[in-house]
Formats: C-alpha cells, structure tokens, sequence
C-alpha cells in the first residue's frame, strides 16, 4: 500500500544565494546527465546492502529530455536513507555551450519522495529553452567528492491548442494527469500525480503505473511505490 504524507511548505526553506551556487560544478558543455541516479549504493554515512539500490533517484522519464508544457513544473526525487542532511536543489538553464544558474534551495533530506513545484515567486521557464535539474544531497560540506548527485534534462515546449482545450474542460487533477499522459507529457502527468497524491483507487494506480515508466528495475520500483511523499514548494 502506498503510504502518503502530504505537507505544504513555503517559509521553512532557505534559498541558497546564486553567488554561492554559481562558485560550484556546473555541468559541462555537452555531456549528457546522469541516469537520474546517485552512483552505488552508498548513502550519507550509512552501511547498506549491495543490492538497496541508489540512495538517490530523481523521478523523470527515462528519454532525455524529458518534455514539459508547464513553465512552473513540479520536480521530483526519492530519498532512500532516513539520515537527515542537507539537500541542494539546482536548477541550471542552456545556453549554447553553457549553463547559468536559475535557482537553487537548500533544506533537509527526509526519507520518502518530495514533489518540488516551483513557486510563483521563482522564475518561471521558457518555452523552446533547455534545463538540467540536479538534487545534491550533502553528505559532508567540507568533502564535496563526497556527496551524492543526480541530474537530469528538461525541455519546455509550446503547449498543442487542442490539449489546452481539453485541459481547460477537464476541472479534476487525475483527469488533468492523464490528459498530460496520453500526450506523452509523462513528466507533467507524474506531477500532478504527486502534488495532488489523492486517495481514490484509481488515482493510486495511475500513480503507480507512471512509476512503471520512469524506472525498469523491480527493487527501486517496490521502494518507490511503497514511500512517503512530501511536497513543497520553493
């Protein structure tokens, strides 16, 4: 059974100053992301299994980039360990060659799925634009080798008239969802689908088909559909 715990949060988050941000790695010109997974299985101090799988696993579809139509979308990660560090979000945007820092939060890790959603307050993404989203999780802030990583890309692109259209009829969020899905927009389906986690059996197996798509391997998709979820927004 899925366990759900939803909690809305907005003060409790410290921005971290693109200053500071903008003095680490930032990733390099033309290489392509992680697999959206920490490497190994080593989490922030803790011994663990061979086979536990990543402490870290953003919750993307596996083709790169993923699509979007929403230029506040929600992002989201699952956090194996229950060792509460610091998190870093990352949000980097293309240009050419290069990446400039966009945004960038710092809170603490907690166990479970968090569903990110941008707030009105933060920039808002382009269409046509490419990003790459990263989620640190600090394990030591005077080692940074030590930390674990995972990034992936993202595209916004032009919204079709015709599900828009639908998209307005439509006033439930897992009909919303499943209109995103049936466009092949399975990014902005799975957020929806984790902001708005609701309780009906329907909603609960569309969720877990759409954790079908974003991961092939049995033991993450059993840890993933059996997690918490945590949204916020930033």
């Amino acid at each position: 059974m899925l366990l759900i715990i939803v909690s809305l949060e907005t003060s409790l988050s410290t921005a971290i100053p693109l200053t500071v941000l903008a003095n680490t790695k930032k990733p390099p010109p033309d290489q392509a992301p992680t697999s959206g997974r920490s490497s190994g299985s080593r989490g922030c101090g803790t011994t663990v299994a061979s086979n536990s799988g990543p402490a870290l696993i953003l919750l993307s579809p596996t083709a790169s980039p993923a699509q979007t139509v929403l230029t506040r979308p929600t992002f989201a990660w699952f956090v194996r360990d229950t060792a509460s560090v610091p998190i870093e979000f990352r949000l980097y945007e293309r240009e050419n060659n290069s990446y400039k820092l966009v945004k960038g939060n710092t809170f603490k890790s907690t166990s479970g799925i968090t569903a990110l959603t941008l707030a009105s307050s933060a920039p808002s993404l382009e269409v046509g634009k490419q990003y790459r989203w990263q989620v640190v999780l600090v394990c030591d802030s005077n080692r940074p080798s030590g930390n674990l990583f995972a990034e992936s890309d993202i595209q916004v692109a032009p919204i079709q008239p015709s599900l828009k259209s639908q998209l307005e009829r439509v006033r439930d969020n897992l009909g919303k969802a499943k209109l995103y899905a049936q466009e092949n927009l399975l990014f902005d389906a799975l957020g929806i689908v984790l902001k708005y986690p609701g309780n009906e059996t329907q909603f609960k197996d569309f969720r877990l088909s759409l954790f079908n798509n974003i991961t092939a391997h049995n033991p993450e998709l059993q840890v993933i559909q059996n997690s918490t979820i945590r949204s916020v927004e930033r």
